[in-house]
């Protein structure tokens, strides 16, 4: 039974609005600090009757973009998108505005409206930029208040970051995203990828075929297994055929990051492919083993990439 279902999500994706897990009304993540809470505005209306109908049929899908930049960029392009009920219903033409934790409070960047696939974007330039560091960004719906955190991570020149990716390589299965989704499982992580992550003196940033209407729910698998906090760059199509699409997607993804990567880790030829397309050399490769091993086999022999077998080793093979 369970094998149908499967394959009914994953056709789904390929036309279709998948269905999303129920988030609560707020999708806030948890955080520590003086920005745990969300930022105090004053509320406000919808723009349009039809948005107002679409808040009241199903909790909210929102999410956001994870900015990614480098100190000193002259613009910083924030993002994400509204969506309503399991469907994924767009959210179109309604104000959102956008706020970041700097110096331990909520700092106002400003509002925009989100066009008709429900997507909304923001630049920040000059004194406007936010300042190297993490940073908890906040997205708020005008007309019901409702919203979402997310991240921007602004490296220090010369920072690099470690890439990973997700499902398969520090989930235990390679369908853990169908069985969260569909089944409600919470899903296992390789043992010793917490600390590994963790304790490798780097940002990671966490990469996915998935398509971004499972941002919240990757982000709070993350968290709640310990992972590092990290940014989160998932595809913009609801499902991303295995295979070439799947190579295409990370390797467009990696090269738009603007951050040097100093090591990617993933579990399947398609990784290895798109790391190396993406510039980083074989010896920063990390492939986790033993789950495809023989497809990985010819890549190992020709020094492709680096096989490991157990995660308390990643750091020092990191060094």
């Amino acid at each position: 039974m369970r094998s149908w279902l499967v394959v009914l999500v994953l056709l789904g994706g390929c036309g279709l609005h998948t269905a999303v897990p129920a988030e609560p009304r707020s999708l806030v993540a948890k955080a520590d600090g003086p920005c745990a809470r969300e930022p105090e505005v004053a509320g406000g209306k919808f723009r349009h009757t039809s948005s107002r109908l679409l808040s009241k049929l199903g909790e909210p899908r929102h999410r956001g973009v994870d900015l990614i930049a480098v100190e000193g960029d002259e613009n910083q392009t924030l993002g994400g998108k509204l969506a309503y009920t399991a469907a994924d219903k767009d959210l179109e033409g309604e104000h959102v505005e956008l706020f970041a934790c700097v110096e331990s409070e909520w700092r106002v960047l400003g509002g925009t409206r989100t066009d008709d696939g429900g997507r909304f974007e923001l630049t920040l330039q000059g004194t406007q930029r936010l300042p190297a560091g993490m940073h908890d960004l906040f997205a708020r719906v005008v007309g019901d208040g409702t919203g979402v955190r997310f991240l921007a991570y602004v490296a220090k020149v010369g920072e690099g970051v470690i890439v990973t990716d997700i499902d398969g390589t520090i989930t235990e299965s390679e369908n853990a995203i169908v069985n969260a989704v569909v089944f409600g499982d919470d899903i296992g992580h390789r043992r010793g990828a917490p600390a590994a992550l963790a304790n490798s003196g780097h940002t990671v940033v966490y990469v996915s075929a998935r398509g971004d209407q499972y941002t919240e729910v990757t982000r709070r698998w993350l968290r709640e297994h310990g992972f590092p906090v990290g940014p989160i760059r998932l595809a913009r199509a609801g499902f991303t055929a295995p295979g070439k699409r799947t190579v295409a997607f990370k390797i467009a993804a990696l090269r738009s990051l603007g951050v040097p990567i100093v090591a990617a880790i993933g579990n399947k030829r398609t990784d290895i492919e798109a790391y190396t397309n993406a510039g980083v050399a074989p010896a920063r490769i990390f492939v986790k083993l033993p789950e495809f091993e023989p497809e990985l086999r010819d890549d190992l022999a020709h020094r492709r990439a680096i096989g490991f077998r157990d995660y308390r080793t990643l750091p020092t093979l990191l060094m």
